[in-house]
């Protein structure tokens, strides 16, 4: 099989293969990620918040750089 093949055989759900290593991979990888989460002090719904804030925000502030109509 080359490295981009993906066996389906891989792709079970956590405690239906029978096989400690793998199941011990999966609880680090997890463990890890969880850990990557809690140490963020904002949740990825505040993060995405104030990005949008941020482009509203940079929006409005183009619009505010417009110069007035002149009555010519």
């Amino acid at each position: 099989m080359s490295e981009n093949t993906i066996d389906p055989d891989e792709l079970t759900s956590p405690g239906t293969v029978d096989d400690p290593e793998l199941e011990r991979r999966r609880a680090a990888e997890a463990a890890v990620r969880e850990a990557e989460s809690r140490a963020d002090e904002e949740t990825k719904f505040e993060q995405l918040r104030k990005a949008e804030e941020d482009e509203r925000h940079e929006a409005a502030e183009v619009v505010s750089d417009v110069p007035a109509p002149t009555n010519e």
